[in-house]
């Protein structure tokens, strides 16, 4: 059911889906289009005035989750011309048609071959195993090259693994001796994965965020904190746009 309500003069257009939930709950998807979800027992009036008092943030919220989408760095549906981001650099996406199903980066290009160009799904799933192992050959690397950072704290060389994370860039495991990083920083300069991987090594030392744990970072990698700013002045988007 489609309704919309005026907030400081502007219209909040909103999707109303009667379910058997408790509360009322809204969330924003694709497009930056409002889905609101309620039980038949709240009135529809109802569920406009609670639109109205959450107004200011689903105007704000849609706001962000559009210039997130302007902004993205890497394929959405993954056709000739759209940007592939590793390491800080932007590449361009080339679909062709061959024999031989291979993914290759030549010189600005990120060239995708496949026997049918036109198949959506396969084209994906070759980029996305491409990536994966790209992504995977450099972490690998990227550990081996900050480890030795951490001589003089003796730890063990941990296990690692890549996952696709919406909130956090990496995690360690300190029981298990083991870390996990964010597929998505990837995009990432390289000086940020190192600040990440180093942060999460730093957990084999002090598994919290005491002070402790701060000195051994200031320790192994004094420009922690620049490399964490520059991090945070990347525009990379932890979900996939559907």
């Amino acid at each position: 059911m489609e309704r919309t309500v005026l907030w400081n003069g502007e219209s909040v257009p909103y999707q109303l889906h009667y379910k058997k939930v408790k509360n009322v709950n809204i969330r924003i998807t694709a497009g930056g289009i409002v889905h609101v979800s309620a039980n038949r027992s709240v009135k529809a009036e109802e569920v406009d005035h609670i639109i109205q008092k959450k107004a200011a943030w689903i105007v704000r919220a849609k706001a962000a989750y559009i210039a997130c989408q302007k902004e993205t760095q890497m394929p959405r549906i993954y056709v000739t011309g759209e940007p592939v981001c590793f390491l800080g650099h932007i590449y361009h996406l080339c679909v062709e048609m061959s024999d031989r199903e291979q993914v290759s980066i030549q010189e600005q290009n990120v060239v995708l071959q496949l026997r049918d160009p036109a198949d959506e799904t396969k084209r994906k799933k070759l980029f996305d195993t491409w990536y994966h192992s790209l992504c995977y050959d450099m972490f690998e690397r990227m550990i081996k090259r900050v480890f030795p950072l951490f001589k003089a704290y003796r730890i063990p060389l941990p296990s690692f693994r890549i996952r696709k994370m919406k909130t956090r860039w990496g995690s360690c495991s300190p029981q298990k001796c083991a870390i996990t990083l964010n597929l998505y920083l990837a995009q990432a300069p390289a000086a940020c994965v190192e600040y990440v991987i180093a942060h999460e090594l730093a957990h084999l030392v002090q598994p919290n965020h005491s002070w402790k744990f701060y000195k051994v970072l200031d320790d192994v990698m004094p420009t922690h904190r620049e490399r964490k700013q520059l991090l945070r002045e990347q525009k990379i988007n932890c979900y996939e746009i559907p």
